[in-house]
Order: structure tokens, then C-alpha cells, then sequence
């Protein structure tokens, strides 16, 4: 008899484990869109999805910037679709050159740890030359579990001396499963 209880305390503590560990999530790119404002300090080469397999696809960034950027600007915003896309929670502006000296802002670090092992932008101020984010992917332990189910938009403006330059727009699925 207590061996029975034994076994189905450890099944129990196998469930929840399971459970815990497992819980149904999809966190997907859907699109991507880029669009250089100003062609004569940024070119983009590259902006696309490319699907792994039915569940992972991968982020491709190559551009490529003209000339020496030391004060540059990230406006980020995060929206959330709900009869087209409406401003949700953060609206940030980060002052890119600051950040990559020291990170200051949770919402930028977060984005950051991202990206970082599948970037080149790694250094502080100035950027000049190939810019690239290849094979990125969304990883969920990244990300805190705040997010509700659906669609979500990233945009990002980037302005470098105060002039707008290009414009990023990411969108990604997030469904939650309990």
C-alpha cells in the first residue's frame, strides 16, 4: 500500500512537471516589412521570413548604413490587433548610442536578449557598414508570460541625428494554450 502511494506521488509530481513544462504556446513571426526613408544614409538588402518548418520561422535583416550614425534614436511601439492594429502597452523611445553602453531600459533589454546572438550590432556609437540580423527566432524564455493571446505588431522608427532614416514593422502570433 505504500508503495502504490509512493508511485502515485512521483506520477503526480510527473504531471505537473509535464505540465508546467509544456503548456501549448505558438509564438510565431508572421511578417516583416522594412522601408528606408532616407537611401542615401541607409540601404536595405534584405528583409524577409523564411520558414524552418510548420512552427519556427526565421528573422532576415541585411542593410547596410552609409555613413557614421552617433546619435541615433529607437522609437518602439507595441501593438496589438483588435480591428487593425492600436496602440497597446509600451511606446518607448531609446536613445540607441546610451543603451549600448549601458542598457537602461526593460523593455529594450528584453528585445535586446533577442536578438543578440544573431546580430552584429554589438558595439556603441558609431554604426557604419553592414547592419545584420540573421536566423533570428522567438524564443519564449525571453519573454514573460504577459503577453494575451493574438496578433502583435513591433514598430520601430529609427531616426539618426534626429532625422527619421527607416522603419521596421514586425508582426508575430502569440497564442496561449492553458
Amino acid at each position: 500500500m505504500r508503495i502504490a502511494h509512493i508511485v502515485w506521488g512521483i506520477f503526480q509530481i510527473g504531471v505537473i512537471l509535464k505540465l508546467s513544462y509544456n503548456e501549448a504556446h505558438e509564438f510565431k513571426w508572421t511578417n516583416l516589412v522594412c522601408e528606408s526613408l532616407n537611401k542615401s544614409w541607409v540601404v536595405i538588402h534584405n528583409c524577409r521570413l523564411r520558414a524552418v518548418n510548420r512552427n519556427k520561422t526565421t528573422l532576415i535583416l541585411n542593410g547596410t548604413i552609409l555613413h557614421p550614425a552617433n546619435d541615433i534614436l529607437a522609437k518602439v511601439q507595441l501593438l496589438k490587433k483588435e480591428n487593425g492594429y492600436k496602440p497597446w502597452l509600451y511606446s518607448v523611445n531609446i536613445d540607441v548610442c546610451r543603451f549600448m553602453k549601458k542598457p537602461y531600459n526593460p523593455v529594450a533589454i528584453l528585445m535586446f536578449k533577442m536578438f543578440k546572438e544573431f546580430t552584429n550590432i554589438n558595439h556603441a556609437c558609431p554604426f557604419i557598414g553592414p547592419q545584420i540580423v540573421n536566423g533570428a527566432y522567438l524564443n519564449l524564455k525571453f519573454l514573460p508570460n504577459l503577453l494575451p493571446s493574438g496578433d502583435y505588431q513591433v514598430a520601430t522608427n529609427w531616426y539618426f541625428d534626429k532625422r527619421p532614416q527607416f522603419q521596421t514593422k514586425v508582426y508575430f502570433t502569440f497564442k496561449e494554450d492553458l
